[in-house]
């Protein structure tokens, strides 16, 4: 799974950001940590632990994405793929992927839709068989043909990324930063694989959309939900770690010593789902009283 030399040479150990080595089906960190090697692809994954609630609502949720991959596989015929790419296009168009990208949380690769001929991808993210499954989806290969070809990918967790410092130019997280343990420390890991002034884009459905308020009908859909949920019914269970504004989520990534670039309403989402592309700033954003 891993193929070209340049994405070998930048994978590190993720806690201890040293070199690993090859030993057998693990690659080895100097300080004993070994992380297996499954089906050719590095499994560099460390968070693990129920001990808190978030944590046990984030395993839930890793639990339930893991369910729906599943479950796409037999309705391949019925899922619009082309109405996917479309979706999206305006959005890389007006914040276009620069340079080298990383696509955090990036699934199967499908980013790659919008990646020049020659440009470096690499993707990574927490499911380990995010794979499996694509030769009994001809409808999904038809939509995206380079799922055929090899691609530069190793599981990990956002917050732990396994990657030298200042390796790439763009960090993509689409759909994703609501659902990490951590998006504080997401941000700050992306900030450290960026180089100086490097590129971060994060879309996200974001709570009270554009206008910054929830509509009458938005939250009476919500109460729905959470009632569905309380009662035993878990296709409504919200396993979101997060539940940004889109002012919250600029405070963050400002935290983090990102500032934004361009922001971009995605069409057809009724101004709930915006696309932000910031620049990486020297510095780190100390708030009073800290």
């Amino acid at each position: 799974m891993i193929l070209e030399n340049w994405f070998r040479d930048i994978l590190v150990d993720p806690l201890g950001k040293e070199p690993l080595h090859e030993e057998g089906a693990f690659l080895q960190a100097s300080y004993g940590r070994r992380y297996p090697v499954v089906n050719g692809i590095c499994d560099l994954r460390v968070l693990n632990n129920e001990t808190t609630a978030d944590q046990r609502l984030w395993r839930e949720g890793q639990q339930a994405y893991t369910r729906m991959h599943q479950d796409e596989i037999p309705r391949d015929a019925q899922i619009d793929y082309a109405a996917e790419i479309a979706s999206v296009r305006a959005v890389y168009e007006a914040i276009p992927l620069e340079g080298r990208v990383l696509d955090v949380g990036g699934h199967q690769g499908r980013l790659r839709s919008f990646i020049r001929e020659g440009q470096d991808y690499a993707g990574c993210d927490p499911f380990l068989e995010v794979f499996d499954g694509i030769a009994q989806q001809p409808n999904l290969l038809r939509a995206f043909p380079f799922l055929h070809k090899p691609i530069n990918f190793v599981c990990c967790d956002a917050e732990l990324l396994p990657f030298r410092s200042q390796s790439f130019q763009t960090v993509h997280m689409r759909s994703v930063i609501d659902h990490f343990l951590s998006p504080e420390l997401a941000l700050n890991e992306a900030y450290r694989v960026l180089e100086p002034g490097g590129k971060l884009i994060i879309g996200l459905y974001v709570e009270g959309g554009k206008l910054g308020r929830e509509s009458g009908l938005t939250g009476a859909k919500e109460a729905v939900k959470r009632l569905m949920s309380s009662v035993g019914i878990e296709a409504y269970k919200d396993h979101h770690i997060w539940h940004p504004t889109a002012q919250e989520l600029l405070d963050l990534a400002a935290d983090c010593g990102f500032s934004p670039e361009k922001t971009h309403w995605q069409a057809g989402t009724g101004d709930m789902v915006v696309y932000v592309g910031f620049r990486k700033q020297p510095g780190l954003r100390r708030k009073a009283g800290r």
